[in-house]
């Protein structure tokens, strides 16, 4: 039986993923709680490119680097809510030294396209679509930094990471913060709309009245 993974604060979350240009883009991962061990003894031993192939192909998975996430929070990943291709594994098993890890499939990266200003310029952002399902807390004590939208949707700020500099928001959007007197879940069952730029991922919790 697949079952869902968790990660602790201060945890990591260890992706394998596909070329989001290649249809399906699809994400394996594998999580934990030491961050600081796993770089050390685990992450350098892994392979860079896992393919079900004997050569390179466009469907190979790609090794991320976890990195360590500064939003204080805690989350559950469950399996990939959708159907995968014949052939393709739920879990796959890798190497690293004498040890192993198990990735589960979680996700599909359904689009990823360039935040455009009023003259069709690209700006430092761009949106997404995944199919996923996870639980995502940001934990109380924290700081609630959002995008809020002039149509009302608002997304919250889920990952960012260390030596980042946030840029203004993507036009048509504001920031907002507050703190966060109890903790606050974000539950993704099915789709994820995401809004990213370099070091930074904010996902959408309540929407407005912009069309998807």
């Amino acid at each position: 039986m697949l079952m869902p993974m968790t990660v602790p604060q201060g945890g990591y979350n260890q992706e394998f993923r596909q070329h989001p240009g290649f249809p399906g883009g699809y994400i394996y991962s594998h999580t934990g709680d030491d961050y600081t061990a796993y770089m050390a003894d685990i992450y350098p031993q892994l392979p860079d490119r896992v393919s079900f192939s004997s050569h390179d192909l466009p469907s190979d998975l790609q090794k991320d680097e976890p990195g360590t996430n500064d939003v204080p929070q805690t989350a559950v990943i469950h399996p990939y809510p959708g159907s995968p291709p014949p052939g393709m594994p739920w879990r796959i098993t890798l190497l690293a030294g004498r040890k192993t890890i198990d990735c589960l499939l979680i996700a599909r990266i359904l689009i990823v396209q360039p935040v455009t200003d009023a003259d069709g310029a690209a700006t430092a952002w761009s949106s997404g679509l995944i199919e996923r399902h996870t639980e995502t807390t940001l934990l109380a004590g924290g700081t609630l930094q959002e995008l809020v939208g002039d149509q009302g949707d608002r997304y919250a700020l889920v990952a960012s990471f260390a030596g980042a500099e946030l840029p203004p928001p993507p036009p048509g959007y504001r920031y907002e913060s507050r703190k966060l007197d109890q903790d606050f879940t974000l539950v993704c069952r099915q789709l994820a709309h995401i809004l990213i730029t370099d070091g930074y991922n904010f996902q959408r919790y309540e929407r407005g009245d912009t069309a998807d």
